[in-house]
């Protein structure tokens, strides 16, 4: 659609290189959810557009402090 929306991630940090990284957390059984994959399409255009990086990771593994991976 041609909506025009508000977007708030859950998270945005800057790593030590000095690059940003949009951070979506969602519960582990909405991942492959099609309205939860069209608003990542969405942020990852955003993302890109702004010159930083976009990451969703399961909330059991944001819980469970497993985000490493959102630092390389």
């Amino acid at each position: 659609s041609h909506t025009v929306r508000s977007y708030y991630p859950d998270f945005l940090f800057q790593k030590e290189d000095g690059s940003y990284v949009i951070v979506e957390v969602k519960q582990d059984n909405m991942i492959d959810d099609d309205v939860v994959l069209q608003k990542k399409i969405y942020a990852q255009q955003i993302a890109v557009a702004s010159g930083m990086d976009y990451r969703m990771i399961k909330a059991t593994d944001a819980k469970t402090h497993k985000f490493q991976s959102l630092l390389s």
